[in-house]
């Protein structure tokens, strides 16, 4: 339904969750200070010549799993509910998890092999080999998605059925798969009883020598679950104690409309809402100043590279031809506008500009999004529905918009206008231009 957003306000688990975590205000201001400063040095800053920063972003959701594994030594505390409830496992139950991997892995070893990995200590392989791999696999009658969201869950039908029964609190079960870009690949198995979610989790990948090697075999009960009206199956392995050490997993179940996940790929993702404002602020062609255009520069030119800005060729500025080439190509814009809203230097015939750095941007997780709907308008725009999907606090819809496009026959568009959902938004993430720090 448009204008639909699923937003969960409940006012009683905040406040309580608010009371647990009030001690680790501190820890979080460490941990998120520590986040942003290897992300700035090299660790997460993507590679050079490559992916920039798309390639972080899929990293990022590709590991979430990854991070909620964690443990600190605030694990300790006295509350139980922090703790991940591990259950034990037969020899004969890790073998056969075990066993149930390796073989979706043998699947996929001539795809695999096939890749170009050029750092077997720090695997990133290409969208494609990864969508070839779980194609493979959905082709043996297996659930199976892909860890980077960006292509709906395969057989997906029999864990629909199964959360259903869930949801009833009937006894239930399934299992499914997913493959990451980083190479890891991972099985679930989902037991429910009573309302209650028991996971067993198993997650491996190939070693140099191309075999299959275990990192990881757990069996837990989860603190909480949910599977969603939009289709998300979310559950929390304990409580978490804040976004830094956050325990949530996330996989979408329901397939979204394939027109839908092609506008958000094109359009949505690139510019995502890390580092810019282009979707955390309403604006339309008459209103382009609140557009900050010198910190959407570094999206829209690696939408048109395929690389990210170098810091040493901008030190000075950005060459004025360049920037208002570049921004042409998605909006409909003047010099005139461009110089206005940019804050041109005409000695130098730049537009300011400064890379993301630790200190120039509002320390906080990011939501991803997902395009929910698309309509298509009489004067022949078209509007794309998001939903600002945040990971770390559990909600499928932090806030919702609607951007307007123009899709033009050359397979280029223009980007015509933001509308937030203001009245249904949870929050909508914070934002301070570059310039003004």
């Amino acid at each position: 339904m448009v204008g639909y957003c699923l937003v969960r306000k409940k006012m009683i688990g905040m406040t309580e969750r608010m009371k647990k975590r009030k001690i680790f205000t501190g820890i979080s201001a460490i941990i998120i200070t520590a986040v942003i400063a290897a992300w700035f040095s090299g660790c997460g800053a993507g590679r050079e010549g490559g992916e920039g920063l798309e390639e972080y972003k899929q990293e990022q959701m590709a590991d979430q799993e990854d991070l909620a594994d964690i443990e600190t030594d605030a694990s300790k505390e006295d509350n139980p509910d922090y703790k991940v409830k591990t259950l034990d496992m037969g020899s004969e139950e890790k073998k056969y998890i075990t066993e149930k991997l390796f073989s979706a892995m043998e699947i996929c070893r001539s795809i695999y092999e096939g890749a170009r990995i050029e750092d077997v200590h720090n695997i990133v392989l290409e969208e494609e080999h990864v969508h070839k791999m779980t194609a493979q696999i959905a082709a043996e009658d297996l659930t199976v998605i892909c860890g980077s969201r960006d292509e709906n869950m395969q057989n997906y039908e029999r864990v629909d059925a199964c959360l259903k029964k869930a949801k009833k609190k009937e006894v239930a079960e399934t299992d499914f798969y997913s493959v990451n870009i980083n190479g890891i690949f991972r099985y679930y198995k989902l037991m429910f009883e009573g309302g209650t979610l028991f996971v067993t989790f198993a997650g491996a990948t190939f070693d140099k020598n191309g075999k299959p090697v275990l990192q990881q075999i757990e069996k837990i009960q989860a603190y909480a679950w949910e599977y969603t009206e939009k289709g998300w199956l979310i559950w929390e392995k304990a409580l978490s104690r804040n976004p830094e050490m956050d325990m949530h997993i996330f996989y979408r179940i329901l397939p979204l409309d394939e027109k839908c996940r092609e506008v958000a790929e094109k359009c949505i993702r690139p510019v995502n809402y890390f580092g810019n404002n282009l979707f955390l602020t309403d604006w339309d062609e008459g209103s382009l100043e609140n557009i900050e255009f010198n910190d959407l520069f570094d999206f829209l030119y690696s939408m048109e590279t395929g690389t990210k800005p170098e810091k040493k060729r901008y030190e000075n500025g950005i060459p004025a031809e360049e920037f208002e080439n570049i921004t042409g190509r998605y909006f409909h814009t003047t010099a005139e506008q461009l110089r206005q809203y940019g804050a041109y230097n005409e000695e130098t015939g730049t537009y300011p500009w400064l890379a993301v750095n630790g200190w120039n941007r509002v320390p906080q997780m990011q939501p991803f999004p997902e395009v929910v709907s698309c309509t298509e308008n009489e004067d022949g725009t078209l509007s794309a529905r998001v939903e600002a999907v945040y990971v770390e606090e559990g909600r499928d819809c932090l806030f919702a918009h609607v951007v307007t496009l123009r899709m033009e026959e050359n397979g280029g568009f223009k980007y015509l206008g933001n509308k937030i959902d203001w009245e249904n938004a949870y929050r909508v993430p914070a934002y301070k231009a570059r310039r003004d720090f």
